[in-house]
C-alpha cells in the first residue's frame, strides 16, 4: 500500500482508499488483469508504475497458485503410489523376502509421513493465496479508481475548453453564413439591375466570358 499512499496524499485520495477496499470485501470483484473492460481502460501503455507493479504481483500470485495446485496433485499421486507399495508388501515374515518387504513398507510409511507434512505445508500456503490475491486486486482497484478520477478531472477541463472553442466556432460560422447571404443578395441585386439595362443577350455573353476567366 506504500505506493498507493504516496500517490493518494497528492490528490486527496488517501481517506477514500480504505473505504474503497472495505466496500470491495463483500463484493464479487473480477480479477482485474483478466477483466476485458479493465484492460480496455488500462492497456499496458496507459499503466503507471503502481499499476504495473500490482499487475506483476497478481500474475506472480496466480502463477504460484497454479504451481501449488499442481504440486498438491503430484504429492497426492506420489502418496497413492506409496500406499500401493505398502499394500503390495504386506504379509512380511522372518524370511529374507519377508524382511525385504518389511524394509520397503517401513520406507514407504516414512515417505508417506514426509508427504503428509509437505502436503499440509503446501495446502496451508495455498489457503493464504486467495486472500493475498483479493487484497492485491483491491489495491489495484484503488489505484485504478484514483487514475480514473484523475482522468475525469483532465477530461472535464479539456471539455470546458472545447465547449468554449465550439461556441466560438459556432459564432464564427454564424457570421460566415450571414456574410454569405449578404453577398448572395448583393449579387442578385447587381445581376438583376444589369440584366434590366443590358438585356439578356449581352448578359449571357458576359456570363460566358466571366466563366472562362475573361473578366477583363
Amino acid at each position: 500500500m506504500g505506493e498507493l499512499r504516496r500517490n493518494k496524499k497528492t490528490d486527496g485520495f488517501e481517506e477514500l482508499a480504505e473505504e474503497i477496499i472495505h466496500s470491495l470485501q463483500n463484493k464479487n470483484v473480477p480479477l482485474l488483469i483478466l477483466d476485458e473492460k479493465w484492460l480496455e481502460i488500462f492497456p499496458e501503455h496507459l499503466q503507471n508504475d503502481v499499476i504495473r507493479k500490482k499487475v506483476l504481483e497478481l500474475n506472480d500470485l496466480l502463477k504460484k497458485q497454479g504451481q501449488q495446485f499442481e504440486q498438491i496433485k503430484g504429492i497426492k499421486r506420489y502418496k497413492s503410489q506409496m500406499m500401493q507399495e505398502i499394500v503390495d508388501n504386506m504379509g512380511a515374515d522372518e524370511s529374507a523376502i519377508g524382511r525385504l518387504k518389511q524394509k520397503k513398507m517401513d520406507k514407504s510409511q516414512k515417505k508417506i509421513l514426509e508427504l503428509n507434512e509437505e502436503l499440509k505445508q503446501t495446502e496451508d500456503s495455498l489457503s493464504e493465496l486467495p486472500y493475498q490475491i483479493r487484497q492485491t486486486n483491491a489495491e489495484l482497484m484503488v489505484e485504478s479508481t484514483r487514475i480514473c478520477y484523475s482522468r475525469f478531472r483532465v477530461n472535464k477541463e479539456r471539455m470546458q475548453e472545447l465547449d468554449a472553442e465550439i461556441a466560438e466556432l459556432k459564432q464564427k460560422l454564424k457570421m460566415c453564413v450571414l456574410e454569405q447571404q449578404e453577398r448572395e443578395m448583393q449579387d442578385s441585386k447587381m445581376y438583376t439591375y444589369l440584366h434590366s439595362l443590358l438585356g439578356a443577350r449581352l448578359m449571357e455573353q458576359l456570363d460566358r466570358k466571366l466563366e472562362n476567366g475573361s473578366e477583363e
